[in-house]
């Protein structure tokens, strides 16, 4: 062969390997156009579950669970827990997400009563040693006593009030039931306290409430987003933060969202409790 046709033959063959290099390079970059990056998103729990908060943290829980490229969720949880059905929605929501993706809930300063129902709905859950844990149990207001009225009449004896007293006691006790089963059943194998010492009510510091199971692990956020990671068997991923967007004018506690958060503000307890039930630690008057 001479040199020309030697020529003609490693150009021939140069070109084939630019075009196969080029092709490749052209496909990784189709792929990373076509399969984003797997991400964890990051939800933030924030002061009171009632009013319109809950409805935005659905919204944002069922954004994460219909897209594709989340591939595992954490809830960060700084709250004191709130209304019945509010919490009992965000912890079906959550046991939802569960079921096509992990979860992991990273509590920081507080998951009391209702904000740890629905952090037991997550495959796992980190805390702080010093995060207040538990108050597994519910508050209420009793009603008022129906009063016979010389001009406004009802129907029934408890029209005004909606039932006895007793009748609200044995509902409340229902509902602290219904709390408990879900604990212990999330929970678990878990858990090596059992119902009755759960039903007290405690709160429990991070450290002693994973020595008794209700907390899998102490650790921070970021160790909480690698668990969620691993669980989705993912080495490289993106952390995003899918928190929902709230009005300006949005309260979560009894200060404006731009005020400094700890403990002791965030379970403040609220002026005037509306009438209901909740599932909410509220601190001892002084």
């Amino acid at each position: 062969m001479n040199t020309r046709d030697s020529r003609r033959s490693f150009l021939r063959v140069g070109g084939v390997v630019l075009v196969a290099v080029l092709s490749l390079l052209l496909g990784y970059l189709l792929s990373l156009y076509l399969v984003p990056t797997p991400q964890v998103a990051v939800i933030r729990v924030e002061g009171d579950l009632w009013g319109d908060y809950p409805t935005y943290l659905n919204q944002a829980l069922e954004a994460v669970e219909q897209d594709p490229s989340v591939r595992a969720v954490v809830l960060s949880i700084v709250s004191p827990g709130g209304e019945v059905t509010a919490s009992e929605d965000l912890y079906f929501e959550v046991l939802k997400i569960r079921a096509r993706k992990p979860v992991v809930a990273s509590v920081d300063q507080l998951a009391t009563s209702g904000a740890y129902y629905l952090a037991c709905a997550a495959d796992e859950i980190y805390a702080k040693p010093a995060s207040a844990v538990g108050n597994i149990g519910v508050v209420s207001i009793l009603p008022e006593p129906d009063l016979v009225d010389e001009k406004l009449i009802t129907t029934g004896p408890f029209k005004f009030s909606g039932g006895s007293q007793v009748d609200h006691i044995r509902q409340m006790e229902m509902l602290k039931e219904s709390f408990l089963a879900a604990v212990l059943a999330q929970r678990a194998e878990r858990l090596r306290v059992g119902k009755e010492v759960l039903s007290r009510g405690e709160v429990y510091l991070g450290i002693h409430a994973q020595q008794i199971g209700l907390v899998d692990e102490i650790g921070s956020q970021g160790e909480a987003i690698a668990a969620a990671a691993r669980l989705a068997r993912l080495r490289h991923y993106q952390v995003v933060d899918r928190s929902p967007e709230l009005p300006e004018e949005s309260f979560l506690f009894d200060f404006e969202l731009k005020g400094t958060t700890t403990a002791h503000t965030v379970a403040a307890s609220p002026a005037d409790l509306p009438p209901g039930f909740y599932y909410r630690y509220l601190e001892p008057p002084h």
